[in-house]
């Protein structure tokens, strides 16, 4: 991948994945995932009216240095594909919807 990563966010806990399988689920993600901390939470992000897997998600840590971990993994294959990992940005309550 060419495009450089994010600044990383104060206390940032929670990587943007890009690029998955579309056969990955949260158990073989949070495999991926293990060797860079203790993993809290992950979403998958899923089309509302199918159900099928968008191809990206969001990966949660117990800790901030995890994240750093995490986003040196980026272009590592996984299921035959490159993945794309960086530091999730906040978003602000307006994108939320809130």
């Amino acid at each position: 991948f060419k495009k450089p990563h994010a600044e990383k966010p104060d206390g940032c806990r929670t990587v943007f994945c890009g690029n998955l399988p579309f056969g990955i689920d949260e158990g073989a993600l949070k495999e991926v995932m293990a060797p860079c901390g203790q993993v809290s939470n992950i979403r998958l992000a899923t089309d509302r009216e199918t159900g099928d897997m968008k191809g990206f998600g969001h990966v949660e840590f117990e800790d901030t240095m995890s994240t750093d971990k995490a986003v040196a993994l980026s272009g590592t294959e996984v299921m035959g594909r490159p993945i794309w990992v960086d530091f999730a940005q906040e978003r602000s309550r307006e994108e939320r919807g809130g």
